[in-house]
Parts: structure tokens; sequence; C-alpha cells
């Protein structure tokens, strides 16, 4: 008769919440480079074989500590009115978008997930599953939205649309340029209304 297989002791979330919150004291005040199993562990008082037992890396913790934080918190566009046209849903979204990432707090957590996404095949896919197909979802709805209204061109590439909004605002975070972000954020969105709006339609 096989054995039965006892369940592992159950995750504490109390303590994964105080670890993560460490993970993120240390990230905003030393940067990713700068973070380390061992500062983490002493700022949160437990031995590093704890932070090991829930996360295999440092890219791993800081992913985790990342998405549970900024990300969640990360606010969504307005409600669109009964009568906003896919240009005014198109826009409420990529300003609020551009917004949150361009906050000095969040700036630091993407610039963080970015680091461990490039250092982690795990953390890339986590930032993907978690938080970038989600966005990206959301934005290509909104463009749909005006092509089923008439209101954008029928033969737009829509995908195309959705990685210059988003690579956009990643881009000038990654360079350090976020004081130009967000009048340069705003031209592009511009740029993209005018190409992306149906002959004939009204600017």
């Amino acid at each position: 008769m096989d054995e039965v297989r006892r369940p592992g002791r159950p995750r504490d979330a109390a303590r994964d919440d105080a670890l993560l919150d460490a993970a993120r004291q240390v990230l905003l005040r030393d940067g990713y480079a700068g973070l380390s199993m061992e500062k983490v562990a002493t700022l949160a008082r437990v031995g590093k074989p704890t932070l090991y037992r829930r996360w295999p890396s440092r890219a791993a913790l800081v992913a985790d500590a990342v998405l549970h934080s900024f990300l969640a918190s990360v606010p969504g566009s307005p409600a669109p009115g009964p009568h906003a046209t896919g240009s005014q849903r198109l826009a409420d979204w990529f300003r609020a978008y551009a917004a949150s990432v361009g906050d000095p707090h969040h700036a630091a957590m993407v610039l963080a997930l970015t680091a461990a996404a490039a250092e982690s095949p795990h953390a890339a896919e986590s930032l993907y599953r978690q938080h970038t197909r989600g966005q990206y979802e959301s934005l290509v709805g909104h463009l749909r939205a005006g092509v089923a209204s008439g209101e954008f061109r029928a033969d737009a590439d829509l995908e195309a649309v959705a990685d210059a909004l988003i690579g956009s605002v990643l881009y000038q975070l990654l360079t350090r340029t976020e004081q130009a972000a967000p009048a340069r954020a705003e031209h592009l969105l511009q740029l993209l209304l005018a190409g992306l709006r149906a002959p004939g339609r009204p600017g």
C-alpha cells in the first residue's frame, strides 16, 4: 500500500506580507542592483533560509514584492461615460496608465520589476501574466470598440498601436526621461489618434 503523503505546512500569509514589505523597503532604498536576500532577511529579522523556502531567487522575490503592491494598486482609467467615443476611452486609459507608471514610487518598482524580468524567465512570465497581459488586453479592447463604432480605421494594426503606447511609457521610464514623459506621451497619443481615425471622421 502506498504511503499517504502529508501536506506541507501552509504558508503564513502575514509572514509573507512582512517579507514582501521588507523587500520593497530595500528596493526603494538601494534599488534592484543593491538588493540581496541577506539585506531583506536582516530587515525582516529572519534567516535567509526563510526567504529561500518561499522564493528561489532574488528575482522571484522582487517579482512578487512588486506585483503584490504596485501593480495591485495601479488605478484603472476613469469609467467612460455612456456616450464616450473611442478616442475618449483610449485617451482616458492611456493618461491614467502614464500617470501611474510615472509616479516616483511606482517608477522605482517598475524599474526593479523590469530588471528582475531580464534576470529571470520566471519573473518575466509573472510580469506578463499578472500585469502586462491585462493592461494590453484592456487597451486593445478600447481600440476594438473604436473600430466597432466606426470611429477608428478597420484596417488599423491595433496590436501595434498598443505596443507603441505602452512601450513609449516604459521606454521613457527606462531612459530616465520622466520629466518630459507627460508631454511626449500626450504628443504620441494625439499622433496615433490622428492616424487611427477613419476617413471622414472629425478630429
